[in-house]
């Protein structure tokens, strides 16, 4: 991708370190001070009923305690600035590179694998109609240099330093994702499905799993399909990506060994989730396998923690973080059908939060 100039690429750098800091120290005050408090200590202290109002309401006590906390105040500053500020520095970065950026989004790869398939049919769900994802100006498909303002700039200089949404200071999304992956129990798979899969990530990750399985994404982002579609021919991965919605993928019945739904469910209203969870179970085989990586729920965390989380869907575009953080999926693939494997997180705080299922 296209080098930014030093200036841009140093305004970057900045918010990627104060996120870092915020998110590590600032934020390690403020679990301090908010265990200090007397509504803290009873917060943590508190068993809470497994249903998701139950839990929601925790969250919100416990964001309103933390509020009372001068670094939890500061922290929650910081983590808004820079969510801002990404776009604020990342769009004039690429767009000083425009002319370059265009000619190597024109340019088409030599490997002439995998596919794109396009349908202005599918319809755009309202849900999904004006959300700024992120905060990022006009959403997935607001700006025609989305891929190289992530790739050149808000990735490398502040999304790899983690601590951002339910995502820890200095984890490795990217290996995350091999890892996330990696659960998925049989060694072999022919046929692998990602719905939702917005660009490369985890499909990426499953070609270096699973190099000899076929694999298929989809997505309602056109530009994200796009994106995906033009580094997988860069990378020489043969992956098929189709426009559809996840609740309607016009598969067969029965017509893949597994399913992999990566950080999709927070991204869309509870019942969507559902939905979609049980049109996966329709395209699987009987003994196919489904692997769900989400933040966690709010269940499986300390008050705190669902204070932090819960304070996305309010301040970073995420209008579906908290109601699905309110809910356990485990229970929900139980009842489309699924035998649940595993349900545990990958990291001490929560995040990668995973559930392994497969179909009888």
């Amino acid at each position: 991708m296209i080098p930014i100039s030093q200036r841009h690429r140093a305004g970057l750098q900045f918010l990627g370190s104060l996120q870092h800091y915020s998110s590590s120290h600032i934020r390690d005050l403020a679990r301090e001070q908010f265990a200090a408090s007397e509504k803290g200590q009873e917060l943590l202290e508190a068993e809470v009923a497994p249903e998701p109002r139950a839990q929601l309401k925790r969250a919100r006590q416990a964001r309103k305690a933390a509020l009372e906390c001068p670094a939890y105040q500061h922290e929650r500053l910081y983590q808004r600035y820079v969510a801002e500020e990404n776009f604020v520095r990342a769009i004039p970065a690429v767009e000083e590179k425009r002319e370059e950026c265009i000619a190597v989004l024109s340019r088409e790869p030599e490997y002439r694998g995998g596919s794109l398939e396009l349908d202005d049919s599918v319809p755009i769900p309202k849900y999904y109609e004006g959300v700024e994802w992120h905060l990022e100006p006009g959403g997935w498909d607001g700006y025609d240099l989305a891929t190289p303002m992530f790739m050149a700039g808000v990735a490398p200089y502040v999304f790899s330093r983690g601590g951002y949404a339910a995502v820890e200071v200095d984890q490795d999304i990217r290996r995350q994702r091999v890892d996330v992956v990696s659960l998925l129990p049989k060694d072999r798979y022919d046929r692998i499905y990602e719905p939702g899969c917005g660009g490369l990530g985890a499909l990426a990750a499953c070609s270096k799993v699973y190099p000899d399985a076929e694999l298929t994404g989809s997505d309602i982002s056109i530009a994200l399909l796009k994106g995906g579609h033009k580094a997988a021919r860069s990378m020489g991965i043969p992956i098929h990506l189709k426009q559809r919605d996840a609740r309607d993928t016009g598969e067969p019945d029965e017509s893949y060994d597994a399913v992999l739904m990566y950080a999709l469910l927070h991204e869309m209203p509870v019942k969507v989730s559902i939905d979609t969870i049980r049109e996966a179970f329709r395209i699987l085989k009987p003994g196919g396998d489904i692997v769900i990586n989400d933040p966690p729920p709010f269940s499986r965390v300390d008050a705190f923690q669902a204070a932090i989380l819960d304070w996305e869907s309010e301040y970073r575009g995420e209008p579906f973080f908290s109601a699905a953080c309110s809910m356990d999926w485990s229970t929900v693939l139980e009842e489309v059908g699924f035998k649940v494997l595993e349900a545990r997180a990958l990291d001490s705080r929560g995040y990668p939060w995973v559930n392994v299922a497969t179909k009888p």
